[in-house]
């Protein structure tokens, strides 16, 4: 598994977004409101779950309804990211079964990982130190980290900077699918996040449980 580079996706792949999120996206939507700010009448756990993995200036308009400006959105996105950290920090997040012990196989096979998310730097931070999964990976790679507007120009950047001979991209959003296939990258859908069944299309393979990710030809 030498010069092998293995990127992974965060929300709805290692951890367990909505134990956080939800309670997160409410407090938000509460203060905000409070701010004087219009904000959505009814904000259902259906519609949070289905933003996990956008980047934040399109997940907003997505519960919104509208654009939201510079102000809201910068006032939104310190709310949201202190609230989250707030909450993994108190323990009420988890990652999917088997995460870590995957990870320390593929590491102890000789594999290179490292994140790709769409999150906040200090949202991934807070994930990986909380739980122990730092040493894990060579980088944190973040859409906000690095200011880019799409996972394919996110992983793009990582292809470029860490050597690799095979790689994989492993993710549960249709956003994951594509930025893996449109950089050469094998891909792995996680369908135990957030995903519906079509956003897996192109996928090279589906698992039901992350471990599940070891069994892939050639591991």
């Amino acid at each position: 598994m030498h010069n092998q580079l293995w990127l992974f996706d965060m929300d709805g792949t290692l951890f367990q977004t909505e134990r956080v999120a939800i309670d997160a996206f409410r407090e938000v939507f509460a203060q905000l409101r409070l701010d004087g700010i219009r904000v959505p009448d009814e904000v259902t756990e259906e519609r949070i779950t289905g933003i996990f993995g956008y980047t934040h200036d399109r997940l907003w308009a997505q519960l919104f309804g509208r654009g939201l400006t510079a102000d809201e959105q910068a006032r939104a996105d310190g709310l949201l990211l202190s609230g989250e950290i707030r909450l993994i920090r108190e323990g009420r997040g988890a990652l999917y079964p088997d995460v870590r012990e995957t990870l320390l196989t593929l590491r102890e096979r000789g594999a290179t990982l490292a994140v790709a998310s769409n999150g906040l730097p200090p949202y991934i931070e807070a994930i990986v130190d909380y739980y122990g999964l730092r040493e894990l990976f060579v980088e944190l790679y973040s859409a906000g980290g690095y200011q880019v507007n799409s996972k394919v120009d996110l992983v793009r950047i990582a292809c470029s900077e860490i050597p690799h001979e095979r790689g994989f991209m492993v993710g549960d959003r249709l956003t994951d699918v594509e930025a893996g296939l449109k950089n050469g990258l094998e891909v792995i859908g996680c369908a135990f996040g957030f995903a519906r069944e079509d956003e897996f299309r192109g996928a090279h393979r589906i698992v039901k449980r992350f471990s599940d990710i070891l069994t892939m030809p050639g591991q």
